[in-house]
């Protein structure tokens, strides 16, 4: 699999899996790993960075969210989360699997 291009602004941001969400939406899915807190805030930080600019370019159309393996700082996926990022996790595929059925219903 390809990363996927999404132009945002005046610069071209990849997003490493774009998910067709029934006939109107896509969900920008971004994955990351951290071994510690440090860089957990670092990683974190670059998902919502991409997330605001692709928010800023395409809006409702777009549902952004991150699968997460690693340690990570509960105050920085909070933040996350709070921004309007969808948060899930490598431990438990079901839930983003459950996730992406519900919104491809028609």
């Amino acid at each position: 699999m390809r990363k996927a291009r999404i132009a945002a602004g005046a610069r071209t941001k990849e997003i490493d899996i774009a998910i067709g969400l029934g006939n109107s939406f896509v969900m920008a899915l971004e994955r990351k790993v951290s071994n510690d807190g440090t860089n957990s805030t670092k990683r974190l930080n670059e998902i919502n960075e991409k997330a605001e600019g692709w928010r800023l370019e395409y809006g409702r159309r777009l549902k952004t969210a991150t699968l997460l393996q690693g340690v990570y700082n509960t105050e920085d996926v909070l933040d996350l989360a709070d921004s309007g990022v969808e948060v899930f996790w490598f431990h438990d595929l079901p839930r983003l699997s459950r996730r992406i059925a519900e919104e491809t219903i028609d």
